[in-house]
């Protein structure tokens, strides 16, 4: 059972955001900070997963990330899987706006974030919600948005869901 009295900013196992030839991960280290959103070969979440410095965090999420500022999207922190046998929905580049490192804002709970990859390009935030032995629930919340390449097609199935 983990002590959630003591911030937990134990490096998570390193995993680069690209997949190998056998579907694994490759070993090689990043150059930048780098996030990656892969739908579930299930079709049951999308996993939305962080790498910076020498740690990876991962969340699993019922929708993608939505491009419509305001929007929020429940975020249930996981562990790392060992392969990748997800459909990439986007990835990119990740910049940390805290003036914290990716460790203490990790560990205090609010991570604010500019992406900028296939789909997604602009400001999100992350929050933890609530954290309990068994998960930690966390909000992503889109706060602005910049066009990109396919935002419209983004933007327009989550328009024709509604």
């Amino acid at each position: 059972m983990a002590n959630w009295d003591v911030p937990d900013t134990t490096p998570l196992p390193l995993r680069p955001l690209r997949a190998g030839k056998d579907g694994g991960w490759d070993k090689a280290r990043p150059i930048q900070s780098l996030y990656v959103v892969e739908e579930h070969e299930r079709g049951l979440h999308y996993d939305f997963r962080l790498q910076f410095d020498d740690m990876t965090a991962c969340w699993a999420i019922p929708e993608h990330p939505s491009p419509i500022p305001g929007d929020k999207r429940l975020a249930i922190r996981t562990p790392e899987p060992e392969t990748c046998h997800g459909i990439l929905w986007d990835t990119g580049t990740v910049e940390l706006l805290n003036d914290l490192t990716w460790h203490h804002a990790l560990a205090e709970g609010r991570l604010a974030l500019r992406l900028n990859g296939e789909r997604l390009h602009g400001v999100f935030v992350m929050v933890r919600a609530h954290r309990s032995p068994d998960q930690e629930q966390w909000l992503l919340i889109t706060k602005e948005t910049e066009p990109s390449s396919d935002a419209g097609a983004v933007t327009a199935s989550v328009e024709e869901r509604r």
